[in-house]
């Protein structure tokens, strides 16, 4: 999620926000939170007169709240003279995301990046996952180019009481959300994919993952949006998934088997390439962010706080792989006949098809607080590639039973890999891309097509052709390996 505003925040106060979201919004499931002081339920018993359209909002509801700049700096400058004790408030302004006048809601890879940065930043077991996100965060709130404010919009776990929210009066939404963004609209969030489809959303959604298989390739992203073209990223269309909840994870299963997942336990399949979509039951609602697919009707799901689960009929039903630590799973990557993860404190794991997980991998020269977002594994399983923050490139030539750090002309934040026997290509903010042609030995950065997007993942299908998504929907395609790359979509391309 992009924070976005008007307001100039410090590092510190963006800090606060981080814990101020991560201690709230983005406990696990089932954590305990104490009721809101009498200060802070004083707050929001005044806000409810003062508007007397807002609603109670009940466990399960949806909703959607405005927050503006004062109200935000408020929450900060308490936060910061110690007058708000996150940890054991319940807070009223939380899972904050950008609204920004030339594209509506905005959400980058930071749906699944902050998540993970925040949990780990708020456990205080990882100060540089607080000082990444810090940066990150930083840089969208200082970019000029934007006009910006502040949204919240989620899932409450809990009776809480809101200050500026909707229950289910769409005009008090339509009110709340012209005061941010007078130059559009937005429903409440539905299951059905209606609202994306209303707004034209899905055309510049932001796109976390893809996935490829002959000329057959699919891309999942925010809003539900999953895009699907059948002649190798030439046309694209956008099926009606039958959700809006963030997809951070796509994977080909047998055949014309397609699995995506995201938000909340969000899980859902097609068994005829992406035509028709269905929702499939899950027992959790902690977000995902990696899939693998082994057979027909099998597949693997990672996410948040160790989830880690296998369905062997559909997603019908699901068996929890129990594991050792509660460590954030992102992508998983094929590896001769199992996988490897990556995540968060350096954290790359190899996960057999069966149970329990397998080993971790040993880290050389490794920060042991890196935060690794995407991993790719040669054909046989021997050679790996994993890639995070900082311009974070690792490599295993055993398998992933040991990883060593790769030297790189650049520190820009990497979020994708791909390969096909020697040749690699990572992808990140501002456009980066970069091909290795030895394996992952070394890297030299490309001429991107476009620079101001994030690129957040990278896969290689046939024929040399290599596809590229990120932010506000872009495909990017090379059709010699990665020696190149032209745009294929969004960003005024074809």
């Amino acid at each position: 999620m992009y924070f976005r505003g008007v307001l100039r925040l410090s590092e510190s106060a963006i800090r606060i926000l981080a814990l101020v979201c991560a201690l709230t919004a983005l406990a696990p499931s089932g954590s305990p939170r104490a009721e809101p002081s009498a200060e802070l339920s004083a707050a929001i018993e005044a806000t409810l007169v003062a508007h007397p359209g807002l609603v109670e909002i009940q466990p399960g509801d949806r909703f959607l709240a405005g927050v503006d700049d004062a109200e935000l700096e408020a929450l900060l400058t308490r936060t910061a003279r110690g007058e708000w004790d996150a940890s054991t408030e319940s807070a009223v302004w939380v899972v904050l995301e950008g609204f920004s006048r030339e594209s509506g809601p905005m959400a980058a890879y930071g749906r699944s990046l902050t998540s993970q940065l925040a949990g780990a930043a708020a456990a205080g077991e990882n100060p540089e996952a607080l000082r990444a996100l810090a940066r990150i965060l930083g840089r969208f709130l200082e970019d000029p180019s934007h006009e910006y404010s502040i949204l919240a919009q989620g899932l409450l776990s809990e009776k809480i009481r809101c200050g500026a929210a909707s229950r289910g009066d769409d005009e008090l939404v339509r009110r709340i959300t012209a005061q941010v963004n007078p130059d559009r609209e937005l429903d409440r969030g539905g299951t059905d994919g209606t609202v994306a489809d209303r707004y034209g959303l899905h055309e510049r959604a932001d796109l976390f993952s893809v996935a490829a298989r002959g000329k057959l390739i699919a891309a999942a992203g925010y809003f539900g949006t999953v895009i699907v073209s059948r002649d190798g990223g030439t046309s694209w269309s956008v099926p009606n998934t039958g959700t809006d909840e963030p997809l951070y994870a796509v994977a080909f299963g047998a055949d014309e088997e397609i699995w995506a997942a995201g938000r909340a336990g969000v899980v859902i399949r097609s068994e005829d390439g992406g035509v028709t979509w269905t929702r499939r039951p899950t027992p959790f609602d902690r977000h995902v962010f990696g899939l693998h697919a082994t057979a027909p009707g099998v597949v693997l799901a990672v996410g948040d706080y160790g989830l880690q689960l296998r369905s062997s009929d559909g997603g019908a039903h699901w068996a929890c792989i129990p594991r050792e630590q509660d460590v954030i799973l992102g992508r998983i990557a094929s590896a001769g006949p199992d996988a490897i993860g990556a995540g968060e404190f350096g954290t790359l794991e190899r996960l057999p098809r069966g149970v329990p997980p397998g080993r971790r991998g040993v880290l050389s020269g490794v920060p042991p607080d890196l935060y690794l977002f995407d991993v790719w594994s040669d054909a046989d399983g021997v050679v790996g590639v994993a890639v995070g923050l900082g311009g974070a490139v690792v490599r295993s030539e055993d398998g992933g039973a040991t990883w060593s750090r790769v030297a790189v002309p650049f520190e820009r934040d990497l979020f994708g890999v791909g390969g096909s026997g020697a040749r690699v290509v990572v992808s990140g903010e501002g456009g980066l891309l970069a091909l290795s042609e030895d394996a992952g030995r070394s890297f030299r950065r490309m001429d991107s097509p476009i620079a101001t997007v994030t690129l957040t993942d990278v896969e290689f299908a046939d024929a040399g052709q290599v596809h590229v998504v990120g932010s506000r929907g872009i495909v990017l395609r090379s059709d010699d390996g990665g020696a190149t790359f032209r745009v294929a979509r969004g960003g005024g391309g074809s």
